[in-house]
């Protein structure tokens, strides 16, 4: 049992390395394959793989504090950070820009890729709420997959309602960068999540293999080949309500069943799940590690490929290791990861003597 949890773990490690090459120059230059292969199941997969590992039980003001700790907490950090230090360097006023890290969308970030994670805290909340109700309901496996399939179909109808949407203000005008938190995108993401806690019970029981590998890598390809379709929800694209969500169904199975080979070799499983259990740390500083390595390589009179491939390797490896440094130094243990549960002790036995 214990190694279907491990397995997670390296699906994950497999997903953060997929992001860190998304983000990457490959992904960049090849705007109608990669990009649009990758994009339709990567977020997806984090949200299901979290979903997996999500509880319910917990009262919900103690799992808003835990997960807040944990994903809230270091975003703040490394953005409030960030831009203070910058402000200062550059003489920009402050306030705007504390407004853009509170406000928490895609175009209001300096790190784009950050927006993630104060939209996961929201829509684990909701998904608690959602899950409980479905609980209290006594709603069976297939009903209650069939209400996440409509909330899925309308969070894509609606998906870009407060994209760049124009709003007036007295005398000024702009266009809204969707909701604070991407509250425009939560009935999308918290739907996946919500489909891998439903769904962990089955994934208990399944072993992948190399045949399950080679049929969800074949559906992946033939849905891609019939319909190239891109899903973005930083940028609130959706591209077809089928065929995205066919490609992001099988694409997490894909990296699933990926994960599952590669814990056959010893090695290999120990070093995703390393990276697995980093997932954090390279999703915060691998943006800009990746992309000031491949500017400065450029600078330097290397090529694009191989200076692509360098910065990738730069990107996972720094990241890894200022993990490791932030594990070891207090201060910055408190700040980036979450405080140490206090389990409650266990009710003593009652006496038997007489």
């Amino acid at each position: 049992m214990k190694q279907r949890w491990i397995q997670m773990d390296v699906a994950r490690g497999v997903g953060i390395l997929i992001i860190v090459f998304g983000h990457g120059w490959f992904a960049a230059s090849s705007p109608d394959v990669i990009y649009p292969l990758l994009s339709a199941f990567i977020l997806p997969l984090f949200f299901f793989i979290s979903g997996v590992f999500f509880s319910i039980q917990q009262p919900f003001g103690e799992m808003a504090l835990r997960k807040a700790d944990g994903l809230v907490k270091p975003f703040l950090v490394t953005m409030l950070g960030y831009v203070l230090v910058r402000d200062i360097i550059r003489g920009q006023p402050l306030l705007p820009d504390i407004g853009g890290v509170l406000y928490a969308s895609v175009e209001t970030l300096p790190w784009q890729a950050l927006w993630y994670l104060p939209h996961f805290w929201v829509a684990m909340l909701l998904s608690w709420l959602m899950l409980r109700l479905m609980q209290r309901l006594g709603l069976s496996l297939l009903t209650s997959c069939l209400l996440l399939t409509a909330q899925l179909l309308l969070g894509v109808y609606f998906l870009k309602s407060f994209w760049h949407l124009p709003v007036s203000f007295g005398q000024h005008s702009f266009e809204l960068p969707g909701l604070p938190l991407s509250l425009d995108v939560i009935l999308v993401s918290s739907a996946f999540f919500m489909f891998g806690y439903l769904l962990r019970e089955l994934l208990r029981q399944h072993q992948s293999s190399v045949w399950t590998f080679a049929i969800a890598l074949a559906v992946t390809t033939c849905c891609f080949l019939a319909h190239p379709a891109v899903m973005d929800l930083a940028q609130r694209r959706y591209d077809h309500w089928f065929w995205t969500s066919i490609q992001a169904v099988s694409g997490v199975y894909l990296c699933w069943a990926l994960s599952g080979l590669m814990m056959k070799l010893d090695w290999l499983g120990k070093v995703m799940t390393y990276i697995g259990q980093s997932t954090l740390i390279l999703l915060i500083f691998h943006g800009e590690i990746q992309h000031k390595s491949f500017d400065f390589l450029l600078r330097h009179g290397w090529s694009e490929v191989p200076a692509a491939t360098l910065a990738l390797v730069i990107a996972v490896i720094v990241p890894l290791l200022i993990g490791e440094v932030i594990k070891r130094i207090p201060l910055l243990r408190a700040l980036y990861l979450p405080f140490p549960v206090k389990r409650k002790p266990a009710p003593a036995a009652p006496s038997t003597s007489q």
